[in-house]
């Protein structure tokens, strides 16, 4: 369930990563462990007709900022940078803690065109702690570790702060420099905001969400004016606003799950 649409860049030209799963083509929706093979694909005429791009190995996500600049980033924890449209690609980064035995799941959001968000999750799980790590990058160039789960990504990236909560949750990003994260810890049925200021430097916890079993997306407009959507434990999805950077939520809808 998403939010938004994050790799439309006008009204005619997208490019999405398609997964090819035993269920048979489709968007990418499918949890890693269930891929059989990923790919990219774009169109010119407003999904009329697509062609198959060529890109690093099991793309995951993809955004473009404009037509020309956009970011991959790929199961194996491979982070993609294109200036022409997507027909060639760079590899920008390798984030931590990959295992190739584990399936892994990337997700990046462009900020503008040297700049990028991504978050990492290499696989596994211990105690009710599911690892992740974030990056970002404002030049395109240098990269910040900006958080990480606490009890399963110390040895694969000492050091880094801690993210919001024990799994890896939805998160927005505002600007170049600013991002939005919400923290998904369900056995606590707790969901905890944290804005990221400065590429990442800097690290605020606000509030939190009552009552997500889960959180699905989020998409906010500023550091203080946002939306999240989740599931709560009467088993609904539901739509919560903030106008305060996550201090206070209210309930815009709730649908039957």
């Amino acid at each position: 369930m998403r939010l938004e649409p994050r790799t439309l860049y006008d009204s005619q030209r997208v490019l999405l990563v398609t997964c090819i799963t035993n269920g048979g083509s489709q968007m990418f929706t499918a949890p890693a462990a269930a891929w059989l093979r990923a790919g990219l694909v774009a169109t010119s005429d407003g999904g009329r007709t697509w062609t198959n791009l060529a890109s690093p190995a099991d793309p995951q996500s993809v955004c473009f900022s404009d037509a020309s600049h956009g970011w991959l980033s790929t199961e194996p924890g491979g982070v993609y940078r294109s200036t022409d449209g997507g027909r060639s690609w760079g590899r920008a980064l390798q984030m931590a803690g990959g295992q190739p035995q584990l399936p892994a799941a990337s997700r990046v959001e462009c900020a503008a065109p040297s700049a990028a968000w991504v978050q990492f999750s290499p696989g596994g799980a211990a105690a009710g702690h599911i690892p992740y790590i974030v990056y970002a990058t404002v030049n395109g160039q240098s990269w910040r570790a900006v958080m990480e789960e606490q009890m399963t990504m110390q040895q694969a990236a000492p050091g880094v702060p801690y993210g919001p909560g024990s799994y890896p949750g939805a998160f927005s990003v505002v600007d170049p420099n600013d991002a939005v994260f919400v923290g998904d810890t369900p056995p606590a049925n707790a969901a905890t905001v944290m804005i990221a200021t400065n590429g990442g430097a800097t690290l605020k916890t606000t509030g939190s969400i009552p009552g997500p079993s889960q959180t699905f997306d989020a998409a906010f407009i500023s550091t203080s004016v946002g939306w999240v959507l989740e599931a709560n434990t009467n088993n609904q999805v539901v739509l919560m606003a903030t106008s305060d950077g996550g201090y206070h939520w209210t309930q815009q809808l709730a649908v039957p799950r």
